[in-house]
Formats: C-alpha cells, sequence, structure tokens
C-alpha cells in the first residue's frame, strides 16, 4: 500500500509518499513549500491570504497525488498555526470545499508523541529528550526505557520567534537573549522540570538545516549526525557577530529556504539543550510524517 501524508505546519508544508509493506515504511519522495503560514496570522487568525497561500499548496500537492496513479489514500494533518487559530473551522470547511481534503487538527501533545515514535524508527530514543522545533511550536518529549513520561508544546517556533523577536533579517545578540527568556518562560509555563539528561535527540526541518550548518561550518563530513552543544553555542556567537554580507552568504549556501529562520532555530535549540544540562545533539531523519505512519498505519507505539 502507497501513502500520502501532508504536514501542515507553521513554516513549511510538506507531502512525503510512503510505501507499506507489512510493517516495512519506505520514503518513497518528498515535495515542500516554504508557506510561512504563521506570518499570516492577525489578532490570532489566519488571514485570507494566508487561507488562498493554503489552499494553493494544497491544490499543487493533490495534483502531484493524482498523477502519482499508485496512492491509496491522503492524510492531511495540521500543527500549530492552524490548531491555535481562532478560524481554523472555517479553514478546514474551505479546504474541504476548495481541494477535496479532510484535515486532522494534531493537539501538540499527539504531535509531540508522534515526533518520538518516527524518530524510533531510524534513531535510538531510548532515554533523555526529544525535541521537535517547527515553525510556530516546539515539541519537548521526555523519554525513559523506550516509554513517553511527559510531552508537551512550548509555543516558540523557529518562525514565530523571527517574526515576534526579529527587527530585520539577521538575529542580533540583544534579540537572542530575547528569544532564549521566551523558551525559559514558556518551559516555566508548562512546569517542565530542569533536570539534567544525557542526549537531545532532535527532528523536524530545523534540526536538519542545524546540522547541514553545523557540518559545513566545522569542516565535518556529511553523513555525521550529532552535535555538540558547546559548538552549536559557539557557532550560534560566530553568526551573530559575522560581517552581514559573510552570514548571509554562508546561510545562502546551505540551506536558502531558512535564510531567515534557521538562526532562531538554532538559538532554540541550544536553549533546549542548556535547560536539560545535554551536551549532545542527535539528529534524526525521521520524525512527525514516519510517526503518523506507524501510528496511524500500522498502530505501532
Amino acid at each position: 500500500m502507497i501513502y500520502g501524508v501532508i504536514d501542515i505546519g507553521s513554516n513549511t508544508i510538506r507531502l512525503s509518499v510512503f510505501k507499506v509493506v507489512g510493517e516495512s515504511v519506505n520514503n518513497l519522495f518528498n515535495e515542500k513549500d516554504q508557506a510561512s503560514l504563521r506570518s499570516f496570522v492577525e489578532e490570532g487568525k489566519v488571514n485570507e491570504k494566508g487561507i488562498e497561500r493554503l489552499i494553493r499548496v494544497l491544490k499543487k500537492f493533490k495534483s502531484l497525488i493524482n498523477n502519482f496513479d499508485d496512492i491509496d489514500q491522503v492524510f492531511p494533518f495540521a500543527t500549530a498555526t492552524i490548531r491555535d487559530a481562532a478560524n481554523r473551522m472555517e479553514i478546514l470547511a474551505r479546504v474541504k470545499e476548495e481541494v477535496g481534503f479532510d484535515i486532522e487538527i494534531l493537539s501538540a501533545e499527539e504531535e509531540a508523541r508522534l515526533a518520538f515514535v518516527g524518530a524510533s524508527s531510524s534513531t535510538d530514543v531510548s532515554r533523555g529528550v526529544l525535541t521537535d522545533i517547527g515553525g510556530g511550536s516546539s515539541e519537548i518529549v521526555i523519554i525513559d526505557q523506550e516509554k513517553v513520561l511527559k510531552a508537551t508544546s512550548l509555543k516558540i517556533g523557529s518562525l514565530s520567534a523571527f517574526d515576534d523577536f526579529v527587527d530585520k533579517l539577521f538575529v542580533t545578540k540583544e534579540e537572542r537573549k530575547l528569544i532564549e527568556d521566551e523558551v525559559k518562560k514558556q518551559f516555566e509555563k508548562r512546569k517542565m522540570y530542569k533536570e539534567p539528561h544525557d542526549l537531545l535527540c532532535a527532528v523536524g526541518g530545523s534540526a536538519r538545516a542545524s546540522l547541514m550548518l553545523y557540518n559545513e561550518y566545522f569542516n565535518i563530513d556529511t553523513t555525521n549526525t550529532s552535535m555538540e552543544v558547546d559548538k552549536l553555542n559557539q557557532l550560534v556567537k560566530d553568526i551573530i557577530n559575522m560581517d552581514e554580507r559573510k552570514k548571509l552568504d554562508l546561510i545562502l549556501a546551505v540551506k536558502a529556504d531558512r535564510i531567515h529562520t534557521l538562526i532562531p532555530g538554532m538559538i532554540i535549540l541550544v536553549k533546549i539543550a542548556k535547560y536539560f544540562s545535554i551536551g549532545q545533539i542527535n539528529v534524526s531523519q525521521t520524525g512527525v510524517r514516519e510517526g503518523y505512519i506507524y501510528d496511524k498505519i500500522l498502530g505501532k507505539e
């Protein structure tokens, strides 16, 4: 059986197509659009321009799916921006009417749990902390003996941090402090204990982009999937202090579509690691979309 999963995030909308044979899940192809839905939120609602952009992207993905004759079923789901939007029911109705998709809204806890399920398919996450830094939120999962002990969602992500705290294109020292203070505030609001852990597993686009920049900057082989927190922190400091043109060229060469969100995402990632006194971050190439297939299709937890 072949399934399509559409992940409607705050920064990107992604289509992943998977072939499922028995308990084996193989990713056939991926497509994404940098829709930046979080940037279209006004007074708690996604504005008309944002809804139109969402519908345009979903129509494009539907056309791709229709050209792929073997796809048996499509599962669109939405996370932070649509989940938190005051007009989410209007958005769901518009998408149903104009595209024909029934969007499932994942709760923050469900999103965090599915990220854990997906990461577990490719990475050892038997203990420690898992995070998925999205555009509008950052999911946190505390794990021990391959079980979820606690899952929560911080209402800050790479795009919302940029929108809310960054005045120009790149983060300043003062703006970094504002982002870090907001992460700390979010942890305190959710009563997450500041206890030490050995390892942080990071999933999602922000983590993968951070790893790409880390490997490039420190001249590490591209097959590397881990980052030392102290070195990542130094990288953030170095980039903030860099000449504007030099940092522009560096990020454009590595991840051009995250020119404005990469540094805020890295700041959040470092702050999460330091909050739990973690020295190493392992980056998983699988996450919430894979978790959705394993959990919803195969019933695996």
